[in-house]
């Protein structure tokens, strides 16, 4: 039988189709004239659930938040021109994290380039230093050699995504008008369509290459440290982890990014306030590992790093894809799935670590924890709107943390909470954009309360996202440090050259963020007492909608209570 189609259409329907083969769930659109088939296809397909985000940076961010909360790969779609450019701090994110997302950037035909023609630009591995996949898709014509191209590109991008390389792909459509459904173009005979559905059953039949585990045994038979970086990580892998440190006297450091201070499994060789312990000299002359295995990404703590590299340590870092999370470059990588690899060694023979050593680092832990509530937990202080957040927030919570100074005073202060909070942030290229929208995107598809720590010169950023919160009402809780500029510079020694410093390096903003929320719709608070904000964070796990509870730090005062307790820590 002959039908009637338009053929950009039938390409974007095709498409769409696949990917719901494929498992995808979600997709965020940035509307756009040249998008139209793809936005048409993707907003007609009820399998999918669709979000129409206007701002295309705050699209991308979105989008890389509901990546990370399902790990599975989420579609974005823009227009031609600078529309897709603005996805692109997003898309490093994704690369540096890798988080998969598909990009689907529309664009005029290529023959179009370089003539002049309106909202054209050379979108062409637009992205290549921060993609996973690439390719231009010819442009639509509806028969089968055409379409089994198609379906073959697409098919290779979302594998690459999903499983082999997992992170971002892109794909540029090019479109020709008429693009609208009603618009005919073609009359094609109806087994065309029956083709299409055959060979996509074919390649999703196909088995995909697993991730293959590489072989390794260890130079040394004693490993006298563990290390664990930013990542979430499942409780096979810390009960594992857990198992074999215990078994063997090693210590592990844990990144408070890693997730594995506030894991409701019990690990006890976590040691949580190394960074007091390596930044007192004589700390060496206690502790000199000679064999450390790093799991997870890079560590917050550069001291930590700079300790390893001191002491000499043959380091081992192991992730399933062979990345290098090691500054110095000297460490060896082995590409193997962590789970594996515990497993493994196991099987190994293993000479203990000494009891002694590893005793003594808990006691000086636990030493440490008393000087930490001492000095922080009875003021209204940066350190300590996160202790109490992690204090009073419900167990299973989602906590997004900003970066700059909360991210490290995260890592730096928080201690073992024992509530099985999932913690995320954007440590992939570490930017200060997109956190809010991030954010949005995990408490959107989380049954979990979310609470997010941003300090102010990020909220700044990234205000167009709060139109999200708005747009789809989603229960963020937003904890806003304010201490109008963001001080991390503070910490460097380019602050002693106050002329310049305070010019060109405080950036204050003095923003009025009440007044920033109510024109988003958004619920305020400011708070302006340690007791209000306990109070505030209790009642705010009650609430169904975005708040925004505003906290106005001294940083010089907390710079102030962070000496004491390094100082403090140093006489133990």
């Amino acid at each position: 039988m002959k039908i009637k189609v338009n053929r950009n259409i039938l390409w974007t329907t095709v498409f769409t189709d696949f990917l719901v083969r494929c498992g995808v769930k979600y997709a965020c659109i940035s509307p756009g004239s040249r998008s139209t088939p793809l936005t048409f296809a993707i907003a007609s397909e009820k399998r999918i659930k669709k979000f129409p985000i206007v701002d295309e940076r705050s699209s991308g961010f979105f989008a890389l938040g509901i990546a990370k909360a399902t790990n599975s790969p989420v579609v974005l779609v823009t227009t031609s021109g600078t529309a897709t450019a603005e996805l692109y701090p997003a898309i490093i994110e994704a690369y540096q994290s890798r988080v998969p997302l598909i990009i689907c950037t529309a664009d005029r035909p290529a023959y179009l380039r370089n003539t002049g023609t309106n909202q054209t630009i050379n979108q062409k591995n637009i992205y290549k230093n921060h993609i996973r996949f690439f390719d231009e898709l010819p442009l639509p014509f509806p028969d089968k050699k055409n379409l089994r191209r198609l379906l073959t590109i697409v098919n290779e991008a979302i594998q690459i995504s999903a499983a082999t390389e997992k992170g971002p792909v892109h794909l540029n459509f090019q479109f020709e008008k008429p693009f609208e459904p009603d618009s005919i173009t073609d009359t094609i005979d109806d087994s065309l369509v029956s083709f299409a559905n055959n060979f996509s059953e074919s390649l999703l039949s196909k088995k995909n290459s697993p991730i293959v585990n590489e072989s390794f045994k260890l130079d040394k038979k004693t490993i006298d440290l563990i290390t664990v970086g930013a990542g979430i990580f499942d409780k096979n892998f810390i009960q594992l982890l857990s198992r074999f440190a215990v078994k063997n006297n090693i210590p592990i450091f844990a990144d408070a990014n890693s997730g594995l201070r506030f894991s409701n499994i019990e690990i006890p060789n976590l040691i949580t306030n190394y960074e007091a312990l390596i930044r007192n000299e004589d700390f060496k002359k206690i502790f000199s590992p000679k064999t450390a295995i790093h799991f997870g990404r890079n560590l917050t703590s550069q001291n930590l790093e700079e300790f390893i590299v001191r002491s000499k340590v043959k380091r081992v870092v192991v992730n399933e894809h062979g990345d290098r999370f090691d500054s110095t470059k000297k460490a060896r990588v082995i590409k193997c799935e962590p789970e594996f690899f515990l497993q493994d060694l196991f099987s190994k023979r293993i000479e203990k670590a000494s009891s002694d050593k590893l005793n003594y680092l808990k006691k000086l832990d636990e030493e440490i924890e008393k000087v930490k509530s001492k000095t922080f937990k009875n003021s209204l202080n940066e350190v300590n709107v996160i202790l109490e957040l992690l204090e009073l927030i419900p167990e299973n919570s989602n906590l997004f943390i900003g970066n700059s100074l909360p991210v490290r005073d995260l890592d730096f202060f928080s201690s073992v909470k024992n509530k099985g909070i999932k913690v995320f942030q954007n440590r992939g290229a570490s930017g200060i954009d997109g956190i809010i929208a991030t954010a949005l995107g995990i408490a959107h598809c989380s049954k979990q309360q979310t609470y997010l720590v941003i300090g102010d010169l990020s909220f700044y950023y990234d205000l167009n996202s709060l139109l999200i919160a708005r747009q789809f009402d989603i229960p963020l809780k937003i904890i806003l440090i304010n201490n109008n500029g963001g001080r991390i510079f503070e910490y460097l020694p380019i602050s002693k050259q106050r002329v310049i410093f305070d010019k060109y390096f405080i950036t204050p903003i003095n923003l009025n963020f009440q007044k920033v929320a109510e024109s988003f719709g958004l619920t305020h608070k400011l708070i302006k007492s340690l007791s209000s904000y306990k109070k505030a964070i209790l009642n705010s796990n009650k609430l169904k909608s975005c708040l925004i509870l505003e906290v106005r730090t001294d940083s010089l005062f907390t710079k102030s209570l962070k000496e004491k307790f390094w100082s403090e820590t140093k006489k133990i």
